[in-house]
């Protein structure tokens, strides 16, 4: 069994404290003395706590790409959007609330990269959906991905709001749903 590099063991710890709530607190000396490595393997790979927090969203991002690549492809347009949904759901409700705060936190405060990548995925599929005719034209592709967006992101700040006690797949799936019957022609596949 091959041990963890020093990327991982830092990963690992920045994990742990960002599921803790304590990642806002921590240093880069904390940090690297809590993994076992040195200062310098921390900046080896990392120019900051910014660029290890950007880590955790790119793993996602390619999480989202792997999905979109490998299932959604292949399924119906309003099926394929449900499936990438359910995806963002399951990663939601398997993500600690306190990470997913301090993920949303960071995120508002310092990048959107991760956000515009979930916009990209929508925008593709409701572009698909426009190009075979299953979308109503009266509608601007762009003005329907805000609103998905919407959906999703408040959602879920929702959800962290509530400390989890919130029924996310409940009620972002009948959210969706509704959009969906809105948005498509009559005799599109549901």
């Amino acid at each position: 069994m091959r041990k963890p590099s020093n990327k991982e063991k830092i990963l690992a710890q920045a994990q742990l404290r960002l599921d803790a709530g304590t990642f806002d607190e921590m240093t880069v000396r904390e940090l690297c003395q809590a993994a076992g490595v040195s200062i310098g393997s921390f900046y080896h790979y990392f120019q900051s706590i910014d660029d290890l927090i950007i880590e955790f969203y790119l793993s996602n991002a390619q999480r989202v790409e792997t999905l979109r690549q490998n299932q959604l492809q292949n399924l119906a347009v309003w099926d394929a959007l449900r499936t990438y949904l359910e995806f963002q759901i399951q990663g939601t409700l398997n993500t600690p609330v306190k990470r997913l705060k301090y993920i949303y936190t960071y995120n508002i405060n310092h990048t959107r990269l991760p956000l515009e990548r979930q916009r990209t995925v929508i925008r593709e599929l409701l572009e698909k959906a426009q190009a075979q005719g299953q979308m109503k034209m009266e509608f601007e592709c762009e003005a329907i991905v805000n609103h998905f967006f919407i959906l999703v992101i408040g959602n879920m700040i929702r959800y962290c709001i509530e400390d989890g006690h919130y029924d996310l797949r409940g009620n972002l799936s009948c959210q969706v749903e509704h959009l969906i019957q809105l948005i498509a022609v009559s005799d599109a596949s549901f």
